[in-house]
């Protein structure tokens, strides 16, 4: 109950922490940080990007990713998005882009067994989100509905039962320095089985200014809080971004700890603890 007070008060008061000017451009981002890419001034169809980057430190957010936990699995992550319709300029006396879009993504798990990796279970998602970015603040708001199976890899070994979910989500960012922190807000529209429908979200990473050439320190924690059933959960990343010099997305070698509720639908009510290491490349 503490946390969730403490991430209320975040929330509330979040606008509140940051100072600085406007960004117009890329010129204001740290190297390695994506940001709403520009585009002609009015309405515009099929826009580059998007306006609320992928948050690198969010387990569930849209990335390719490879990674091998130590309970000998196999995570693999492939997302993919595309904003349908763009609009730029000024709202409330500033600079805005915004964008609409579709996004899918799945979530697949498998455990090696000597040469062999059977597949054990898949989240799926796929969704609309409309979003909108102002200098350094970003805005985000999503429809999505996500399911989640077992797969063959444990056929006889476990039950499973319906897990469907559609929910709507608002998110905020802010850029400070080299640090992005966040705050979410998530309610369940429909769900299968029953259970609380509000959620918060509380994270930041930070892709550090030290650097060998490409090579960059990169740090990450997100924290979500949910009911009673599904249980708090906590990450924290570490490890290297290799920043590209164009602009694009980091390609991060990194480690992470989590400690709570597994993430997985088929999984929800079970607790976890693992480490894991991996390739990601954020979209």
């Amino acid at each position: 109950m503490k946390k969730l007070r403490l991430l209320l008060a975040i929330f509330a008061f979040f606008p509140l922490i940051s100072q600085g000017d406007e960004a117009s451009s890329g010129e204001l981002y740290p190297a390695g940080f994506t940001f709403a890419e520009d585009q002609p001034a009015g309405w515009q169809a099929l826009p580059r990007g998007r306006a609320f980057p992928v948050l690198l430190s969010d387990p569930r957010d849209l990335r390719l990713g490879l990674r091998k936990n130590n309970k000998k699995e196999i995570e693999a992550d492939v997302s993919a998005y595309r904003s349908l319709t763009g609009w730029k300029g000024l709202l409330w006396g500033h600079e805005t882009i915004f964008h609409a879009g579709i996004e899918g993504a799945g979530y697949f798990q498998m455990r090696q067994e000597g040469s062999k990796f059977p597949l054990q279970s898949s989240d799926g998602l796929v969704g609309a989100y409309a979003e909108m970015a102002q200098g350094l603040w970003m805005y985000q708001f999503r429809f999505t509905h996500i399911s989640a199976h077992l797969s063959d890899g444990l056929t006889g070994q476990r039950s499973h039962f319906v897990y469907s979910r559609e929910f709507v989500a608002l998110r905020l960012a802010r850029q400070l320095g080299v640090f992005r922190p966040y705050v979410g807000y998530q309610y369940l529209v429909n769900t299968m089985p029953t259970m609380g429908r509000h959620s918060l979200q509380l994270g930041a990473y930070g892709i550090l200014p030290w650097h060998w050439g490409i090579v960059h320190p990169y740090v990450g924690g997100d924290l979500r809080v949910r009911n009673a059933e599904e249980g708090t959960t906590f990450q924290l990343g570490a490890g290297v971004a290799l920043v590209s010099r164009s602009g694009m997305p980091p390609v991060r070698i990194l480690a992470s700890y989590l400690k709570g509720h597994d993430l997985r639908g088929q999984f929800y009510r079970e607790k976890s603890e693992k480490w894991t290491f991996g390739l990601e490349l954020d979209i």
